[in-house]
């Protein structure tokens, strides 16, 4: 009889102790399988929620560290510098970035060009007599939002390159805002600048009223674009996030995108009108000093685009270097799937929990089931001592008893792969739960990320998102991984065992 049929033969007469080391991979196999299964889970809804904020990164002040250093030193305000273009433009060049753009921004207050509402009756845009857009710079004449889906051309085209060189009048408008100002592509239309009116408060403390500024600025339709939405955020339980989803949606709407010179023109002059307008606002300033701070503080912001997400973290670590090069010590790297960091940590800390667990069951199970295997074949060394006696090899009696092992704990493993699955999915409701309910009374406070988070991307994402996409099931990784551990602690725990056969001296045991 070969020691197959020898260890089937044994595993069947001996009911009661197949039975015992059954029991013991089966309950330390639930463990086990779990603590994978959650990890699993979470790593899954990782990777989903990433892909789906996308890789788009951009280089932002890090005033969690600016705060930090001025409470010791308010001088770190003056000393402060923010990335020259030519630094950004460096790290566009990196291998991991796909395209990037370098953009100025400003704003524009109008009175006869109209601004367009929100569906939402409970959401008011602007205070009823101006308007206010956004006007986003562009560098890259095939516009960067739209190449990230934020944004798409419904009418018309992108820029052309000697349009961004030479700074021309001409700009994109979204589809809602040339409905309400009757507009088509291929339509000039005016910018009726109107500064600020009302009562201001001078550097001495006395309030004045402004003298407003009134500049049109004609400009030609090229294009007429739509706001991308990546979801419905009504049916979220986060009355805030849908808020904040429809905020920002609005802005992209209320958004004029035309050349970076263009804009800056624009900006300039206007700020420059209103110095000369009113110059005893501005703190007994020469109007050259006042160029030369508007030079100063005129810097754009360089948005990229990577090659995948998975490249996000390689980028991270060159960009860093190249701003600490560059002495931009208060300037830090923002990538979109940051936002998953700020709002999962329900999931990441049930992450932290399953592979604590695992370890820990891991090392038990290695413990306890070699004990348990020992205690077995101390009861079986005589027949042990008969192999060797009729001059059966040690290789092959350590073979059988490997075997007896295997067979009983590939059958609990199997059942375990299903009912640690099960118990999984109970226990991590539970402890996402417990996890939510302990952030929620901790509060969480305004991040100066978010503002850059939700301009980087299309798709924002709340608490309850991550928890939502958060799933366990039964996958071909997770079935491979748990037998791969399973098979490979038992097969760890039969190396004390199988020590003991090599020990065995056949002639003493049969005296």
């Amino acid at each position: 009889m070969n020691y197959f049929k020898r260890g089937m033969a044994s595993i069947t007469r001996r009911k009661g102790k197949s039975l015992i080391l059954f029991a013991v991979i089966f309950i330390l196999g639930n463990v086990m399988a779990g603590a994978i299964a959650i990890d699993q889970g979470t790593k899954s809804v990782e990777s989903t929620i990433k892909k789906k904020l996308g890789s788009v990164a951009t280089v932002t002040m890090d005033y969690e560290k600016l705060d930090k250093d001025a409470a010791d030193d308010d001088s770190v305000y003056e000393k402060m510098t923010n990335p020259s273009e030519k630094t950004l433009n460096e790290i566009g060049k990196l291998d991991e970035v796909s395209y990037y753009d370098y953009s100025y921004t400003s704003f524009i207050n109008t009175v006869n060009f109209k601004m367009a509402q929100s569906e939402n009756e409970n959401f008011m845009m602007g205070d009823g007599e101006t308007s206010f857009f956004n006007l986003k710079g562009v560098n890259f004449n095939e516009v960067l939002d739209a190449k990230n889906k934020i944004i798409a051309i419904n009418d018309g085209r992108v820029f052309e390159k000697e349009e961004i060189e030479k700074a021309k009048n001409v700009v994109l408008i979204s589809e809602q805002v040339a409905k309400e100002n009757n507009v088509r592509v291929g339509d000039k239309i005016v910018l009726d600048y109107n500064s600020f009116s009302g009562m201001m408060m001078r550097s001495d403390g006395e309030e004045v009223e402004a003298k407003p500024v009134k500049k049109d600025y004609q400009a030609e339709v090229i294009g007429v674009f739509s706001v991308l939405q990546s979801e419905k955020k009504s049916n979220k339980k986060n009355d805030s996030a849908s808020m904040n989803a429809e905020s920002n949606y609005m802005d992209r709407v209320n958004s004029i995108y035309a050349p970076n010179g263009f804009v800056t023109n624009l900006t300039k002059e206007t700020q420059l009108l209103e110095f000369e307008n009113q110059p005893e606002m501005y703190e007994g300033q020469t109007k050259e000093e006042f160029e030369k701070n508007l030079d100063e503080f005129n810097y754009g912001q360089a948005t990229y685009t990577l090659k995948s997400p998975e490249v996000a973290e390689d980028f991270r670590i060159n960009a860093d270097k190249i701003l600490k090069d560059a002495k931009n010590k208060y300037s830090k790297v923002l990538i979109s799937s940051d936002q998953y960091t700020q709002v999962a940590g329900p999931v990441k800390g049930m992450s932290k929990i399953s592979k604590l667990v695992l370890i820990i069951s891991v090392l038990a199970s290695i413990l306890i089931i070699t004990l348990v295997t020992i205690l077995f074949l101390r009861d079986r060394k005589h027949e042990l001592g008969i192999y060797l006696s009729l001059g059966e090899k040690r290789s092959k009696v350590v073979g059988q008893i490997v075997f007896e092992v295997v067979v009983v704990a590939f059958v609990a493993i199997t059942i375990s792969v299903f009912t640690g699955n099960m118990l999984a999915k109970g226990f991590s409701n539970s402890l996402i739960q417990s996890q939510k309910t302990e952030q929620v009374d901790n509060g969480m406070g305004y991040n100066m990320d978010d503002y850059e988070l939700a301009r980087l991307t299309n798709s924002s994402i709340s608490e309850d998102d991550v928890i939502d996409a958060y799933n366990i099931s039964l996958n071909p990784t997770y079935i491979l991984l748990f037998y791969v551990v399973g098979i490979g602690v038992v097969l760890v725990s039969t190396v004390a065992p199988l020590i003991y056969i090599m020990r065995l001296n056949p002639k003493k045991i049969m005296m």
